[in-house]
């Protein structure tokens, strides 16, 4: 288990991540954690499936959901930090110098 975390690590550390989907996505999750306590749905959308708006196929195919969402309320214009954003900002990093 220890080498599979230490793999993943390596494996995020990696400049060329937006090349992945899913290694996108495991990054980009953690960064909006650790950013926001919690995740920002708008931001994860379009990072991971539009590959920071790089992907307009991608982007594209988050109209559908996007419209739903603002139709029933639950497109949200603003993000409000977890209460505890700090604690959980520095869990995460604590994991990660552990695993540098």
């Amino acid at each position: 288990m220890d080498q599979i975390g230490y793999i993943k690590q390596e494996i995020l550390a990696q400049k060329n991540f937006r090349d992945s989907r899913a290694i996108r996505h495991r990054k980009v999750l953690v960064d909006l954690v650790k950013q926001g306590g919690w995740i920002d749905e708008r931001k994860f959308g379009l990072f991971v499936v539009g590959n920071y708006l790089k992907d307009l196929k991608g982007l594209f195919s988050l109209a559908p959901l996007g419209l739903r969402m603002v139709v029933s309320g639950k497109f949200t214009l603003s993000f409000e930090l977890s209460e505890g954003t700090d604690e959980v900002r520095l869990l995460i990093e604590r994991v990660q110098a552990e695993t540098s």
